[in-house]
């Protein structure tokens, strides 16, 4: 970009980069006005007037260009004679500058006279030598920075890999090794984010049996812990009747009775009988499903207070039929930030039979303890 350029022009990046931030533009405009930037602008002009053959190759160097003329030229061997000439042409392959386009027009007749076999190439003393004179020591024209003369001339043709392809390798090395790295670090960041969740369930999860265990009287933290680690296959399949024949009479027992191995054999006897009745009860509630008939219990004799028979005749008239959830908010009142919970139909045929109820329903009736 020419440094004199008005400041008007350069309010506003040009159309090609409009996806340049305005204030990104405006810091780059400010770099390269300063006057730092025009010492070292001056001092690298002066660099280039001094070149006696000015290559046209902008940042693609001779490496790109080598990579280009392969795919354009197959099977064509590119010498550093055909480089150097082509990097000096413009977009329509002409040369500009007379005294190069002389030299272009040399390093022509050269390569016929070697294909002709008037002309012989031997190590250092190419065409491109030929055409120019002798190298300087140290460097080597046409084939780009970092390549000296012993490097390009000292191996056999088969053998010989410019610069720019080592620097490929080694960039591509150095690009999977980053890569290997990030993958390593993604991969233990997961693990920890993974680590620090638990740590945080866990956590929330203690504060939240700490807090049942202050409002509600008795209330045993392994009972629910027990439950909460268990993951059952189909949640949906834990269901619970609420005819008037299943539902157990509403009494507490004393927690003392619970302890001993006779009352633990006795629980699990119960336990396996209330499964194969679900089971039972689960296979006639399909065949009823399945038939599109549904039969509401009867609550006549149920021991239980008429609301309660009420909710019951509600699920299985309204939740089970239409596969309704109840939706509550949990205000902030409670565990300290509004959350929503719902509930299945099992959830309250549990509670209303009496059985073991999950923390759903805890934390439901909690808030209606607390909000009354």
């Amino acid at each position: 970009m020419n440094i004199n350029t008005t400041t008007e022009k350069l309010s506003h990046p040009p159309e090609t980069y409009k996806f340049i931030e305005k204030a990104q533009w405006d810091a780059f405009v400010a770099s390269r006005l300063s006057k730092d930037f025009e010492s070292v602008h001056f001092q690298h002009a002066q660099i280039r007037e001094k070149l006696e053959y000015n290559h046209r190759l902008s940042r693609k160097g001779y490496a790109g260009l080598e990579d280009q003329l392969e795919e354009t030229m197959p099977g064509v061997e590119i010498d550093r004679s055909t480089l150097w000439k082509r990097a000096r042409q413009d977009k329509h392959g002409n040369i500009p500058d007379p005294k190069v386009a002389e030299k272009a027009k040399l390093i022509d007749e050269l390569q016929k006279q070697v294909s002709e076999g008037k002309v012989r190439v031997d190590g250092s003393k190419d065409v491109l030598t030929m055409a120019l004179g002798p190298e300087h020591p140290g460097r080597l024209r046409g084939v780009g920075a970092g390549i000296s003369p012993k490097q390009y001339f000292n191996l056999p043709k088969p053998q010989r890999v410019s610069f720019d392809d080592r620097l490929k390798e080694s960039l591509r090395v150095l690009l999977q090794e980053e890569t290997n790295k990030m993958e390593a670090k993604a991969k233990e960041e997961a693990l920890r984010m993974e680590a620090r969740t638990k740590q945080l369930v866990e956590a929330e999860r203690e504060h939240f049996l700490s807090q049942l265990s202050q409002l509600i009287p008795n209330f045993d933290p392994g009972m629910l812990k027990q439950r909460i680690s268990q993951s059952p296959k189909n949640p949906m399949s834990d269901k619970a009747s609420c005819s008037g024949g299943e539902v157990k009479s509403l009494h507490y027992e004393d927690d003392n009775a619970k302890n001993g191995e006779h009352q633990q054999e006795e629980e699990k006897e119960e336990e396996k009988r209330d499964e194969e009745k679900e089971e039972e009860k689960e296979k006639k509630d399909e065949e009823k499903h399945d038939d599109k008939v549904i039969e509401v219990g009867d609550y006549s004799n149920m021991e239980a207070p008429s609301s309660l028979k009420s909710l019951c005749r509600y699920v299985e008239t309204t939740l089970l039929p239409e596969d309704k959830l109840l939706q509550f908010t949990i205000d902030k009142e409670v565990f300290g930030g509004d959350r929503d919970t719902f509930l299945l139909h099992e959830d309250i045929t549990q509670f209303a039979g009496m059985e073991e109820i999950g923390a759903t329903v805890v934390a439901v009736y909690m808030r209606f303890v607390i909000l009354k």
